[in-house]
């Protein structure tokens, strides 16, 4: 995805969470900022959100450890 469309998917998805936020529409709110975080992370290098994709299972694990 080229870096002008982007940017222009970005604010179009974060305008529309702020519109969201000021209608008080939670369950829009929360859809439009995730839809944010979706064209966000998908121009993030792959190896990055494996690493943190990776780093967050340890921790769920090493959690569940301490509730058994």
């Amino acid at each position: 995805m080229s870096q002008p469309h982007l940017e222009q998917r970005l604010q179009e998805a974060g305008h529309a969470a702020r519109a969201a936020e000021a209608r008080r529409d939670e369950a829009a709110t929360g859809e439009a900022w995730r839809c944010y975080r979706l064209i966000r992370d998908a121009a993030r290098d792959p190896d990055e959100l494996l690493a943190e994709g990776i780093a967050l299972s340890e921790q769920a694990a090493q959690l569940a450890a301490l509730d058994r």
